[in-house]
């Protein structure tokens, strides 16, 4: 699988036979409300300051909120499983989707697009954890890498944490 820039707005998920297997669109440039589709259509929206929740119509399907320690949390209800989204700290930036016991599922690794005004991203996935990587775990995962990408280059996205 791939993922595909299509617009500053507009990322899609090509399957290794170049057909498009789901997308992540938002409704404009801060990144804050999101539709992703797969086979069905899942808004996410703001819930707090430094938090977004993945909605199927009044059903909850996700959490994320940015942690202390520059983390992501993603929570996926249905599935009661919790991953970390990490960030490199090298000079090679990367982003990491980890399950509970540190696992890598798969890693984001972005390059700038000036074109498009966005980042491209190459997509890496653990064989061992092929199946739980569908393409709404994906793009949950890309979106925090955008979200993670406008906080650090000062962009809408509030980088702030409740306390």
């Amino acid at each position: 699988m791939t993922i595909q820039t299509l617009h500053k707005t507009l990322f899609a998920l090509e399957s290794t036979d170049r057909n498009v297997s789901a997308r992540l669109a938002y409704q404009d440039n801060d990144f804050r409300i999101a539709e992703i589709q797969t086979g069905n259509t899942y808004s996410i929206m703001p819930e707090g300051t430094g938090s977004w929740i993945t909605c199927d119509g009044n059903k909850t399907i996700a959490r994320i909120k940015v942690e202390p320690g520059a983390l992501i949390s993603l929570r996926v209800v249905c599935r009661k499983k919790k991953y970390l989204f990490k960030k490199s700290a090298g000079w090679k930036l990367r982003f990491s989707l980890q399950n509970k016991d540190g696992e890598e599922l798969l890693t984001l690794l972005p390059s700038v697009n000036w074109v498009k005004e966005s980042h491209d991203y190459a997509l890496q996935l653990n064989e061992e954890f092929e199946e739980e990587c569908d393409s709404f775990l994906i793009l949950q995962a890309v979106h925090c890498a955008n979200l993670s990408m406008s906080m650090m280059t000062g962009g809408k996205v509030p980088a702030l944490i409740s306390i």
